[in-house]
């Protein structure tokens, strides 16, 4: 729905350009291509950010079901580490060997 809303923007902004504006045809054009390089820079972005997040989403739910995680070459389950909801990240437990060490959870798998 996004993504619609962004093309009707692009579109109101080249009407507005044909229409009321005393442009040359080479500035419309140079115009047009930042417009749409920012376009596809943003589609690139939310693209990027859906994988990171669903890549996140995926790591948690097996944490979540017991499963043995790898984090820079450590192994985080349950017992060993807890997971922080707000950074996202995995700390360890009190009274473990990995106690205070911290793993952003991007960089398990």
């Amino acid at each position: 729905m996004g993504y619609l809303l962004w093309f009707g923007i692009v579109a109101l902004v080249f009407a507005l350009m044909h229409f009321f504006t005393e442009l040359s045809a080479k500035q419309k054009g140079i115009i047009s291509l930042v417009v749409t390089l920012l376009v596809i820079g943003a589609i690139a972005y939310n693209i990027r950010s859906d994988r990171d997040r669903e890549q996140v989403n995926s790591v948690v739910l097996k944490y979540e079901q017991g499963q043995m995680l790898m984090c820079r070459g450590t192994e985080v389950n349950s017992t060993t580490f807890d997971y922080s909801v707000g950074t996202q990240s995995f700390v360890g437990n009190r009274g473990t060997k990995y106690f205070q060490q911290i793993f952003n959870a991007r960089e398990c798998q």
